[in-house]
């Protein structure tokens, strides 16, 4: 920070004062300086003392020794200069921005160095954005020093040292800006200005997810207690900057302090996650909150992105049923990608793994870990049940429509009845039958969702520990050679 002084004409040295407080490197640039000055002059005297006669020597030599000279008188002159201009004492203060959180105390530096002034020093402190004289000090012996800013103290234990600084409890964020801290004495004034810096950093955001319609959902984020105005990153899963599209409020609550309230209103379809990312731009701090919206609405029916569709369908694997689990009144196609309810009991072995009562089948392949989609094909079938079950699910008795016992599934009862089979049962009310269901199995976050898959829709999700193998099951719903002969299918998403 600048330090500035007011000459007053020093009197009665024999030698310029600023000699004494010369710098190493002054010095060291002085004698480079004299050797260069006398070197030159020396080599071109040689040379030419070859060439000239006796009297040219001593013309040359008699101009080497008046360059030394003036060489000098000119140093001693800057030096004279120099010390005239440093004045009886400097000023100073921090060469970097000090930063103060809101509430906390700070020391705002200022020190007076080289100090040959015997009498007292005036101190005055003062706030240069507001014109407030935050502190004023005369000498020791006019008594204490008088302040504007409540929590405002010198230190004075240390005033005879130099150390000038101030402590401010309890800043506000109105206490940033510029200050400048003036010292004077005997005629003399030398000062410096820095600035103050006021953060606060607020609440980690708070993320909420609300649906207004099939196709409208509003996504919320909101953090209090920032300062200065904080920046913003308000994006999708796919990274898409939202706050153009956004409602954003930055406005001053209590202290002054910014509070942040962002909304976004999505209609062409609900992006599955948004983060909000609120920061301080001057000290880099971010404060960071993620938001699925599954974890809002698990219930709730809303049409998903094209973006988060292409996803899941990068998830898609290719299923085949298992026959050594199908109960003995089903009827695999060939290739085992289809089942049908039988009217005939099919002659088929018994095994540890076959359904007994359920007429349901597991799929070959289980999961452990990973994310997974798989449609299948119910098309008007009045009853079916499907989903997930685990490995150790109870294949001897009842299974279909039975909560709570390994398996998570969506029932189609009749015409418009549909339900989950979740902890409690839920029922559905859809607007019209899927004639393709969409599974998508996030293992490790613990959730399995069901889409209606010709509408883009999302139906239901499933919140689970899961901890052991998942299998894809099938049940067709009981035979009825009127209305329910038709078979599930399995689709491949990719095909």
């Amino acid at each position: 920070m600048s330090a500035v002084g007011f000459f007053t004409p020093p009197s009665g040295r024999l030698f310029p004062v600023g000699v004494s407080g010369w710098p190493v490197h002054m010095w060291e640039a002085l004698v480079v300086g004299i050797i260069a000055a006398g070197v030159t002059p020396w080599i071109a005297y040689r040379k030419r003392s070859f060439d000239n006669s006796r009297s040219d020597r001593r013309s040359s030599l008699l101009a080497e020794v008046l360059l030394i000279a003036v060489i000098l008188a000119g140093t001693v002159f800057a030096s004279y200069l120099n010390g005239s201009r440093q004045g009886p004492f400097i000023v100073k203060g921090p060469d970097y921005l000090t930063v103060a959180h809101v509430g906390e105390d700070v020391v705002l530096n200022c020190s007076v160095v080289n100090s040959r002034q015997d009498g007292n020093l005036q101190i005055e402190w003062r706030n240069l954005d507001s014109g407030a004289t935050i502190l004023i000090c005369g000498d020791a012996q006019k008594g204490p020093c008088q302040s504007s800013r409540a929590g405002t103290h010198l230190f004075e234990d240390q005033r005879a040292g130099g150390n000038l600084s101030i402590k401010l409890q309890g800043v506000k964020e109105s206490d940033a800006g510029k200050y400048r801290c003036t010292v004077t004495s005997k005629g003399y004034s030398s000062d410096m200005v820095m600035e103050l810096s006021i953060v606060a950093f607020g609440t980690k955001p708070s993320l909420s997810i609300m649906q207004l319609n099939d196709s409208s959902i509003v996504y919320i984020c909101q953090s209090k207690g920032w300062y200065p105005e904080p920046g913003i990153i308000w994006k999708d899963s796919d990274g898409n900057n939202l706050v153009p599209l956004s409602t954003v409020t930055k406005a001053t609550g209590k202290q002054d302090l910014y509070n942040v309230d962002i909304q976004y209103r999505a209609t062409n379809g609900a992006s599955p996650s948004v983060t909000c990312i609120i920061q301080n731009i001057q000290k880099n701090i971010k404060k960071v909150s993620t938001a699925h919206v599954v974890d809002f609405l698990p219930y709730a029916q809303f049409r998903v992105s094209d973006a988060e569709w292409s996803r899941m369908h990068g998830y898609s694997v290719s299923l085949t049923l298992d026959p050594d689990t199908a109960n003995p009144w089903l009827i695999l196609s060939e290739g085992a990608t289809s089942v049908s309810d039988s009217h005939t009991r099919q002659q088929v072995a018994e095994n540890a793994e076959r359904f007994l009562v359920s007429h349901c089948v597991l799929a070959s392949e289980g999961f452990t870990s990973g994310k997974h989609y798989w449609e299948v094909d119910v098309g008007h079938k009045d009853t079916w049940d499907l989903g997930l079950a685990a490995k150790t699910v109870n294949r001897k008795g009842k299974v279909k429509g039975v909560p709570g016992v390994g398996h998570w599934s969506l029932s189609h009862l009749s015409e418009m009845e549909y339900q989950a089979v979740d902890s409690p049962t839920r029922s559905l009310v859809l607007s019209e039958n899927p004639t393709v269901l969409g599974v998508y199995l996030n293992y490790e976050r613990g959730q399995v969702s069901f889409f209606d898959v010709g509408n883009q829709l999302h139906l239901y999700t499933f919140a689970v520990n899961f901890t052991e193998t998942l299998y894809p099951f099938l049940c067709p719903g009981l035979y009825d050679w009127q209305k329910n002969t038709k078979p599930l299918r399995l689709r491949n998403p990719k095909a």
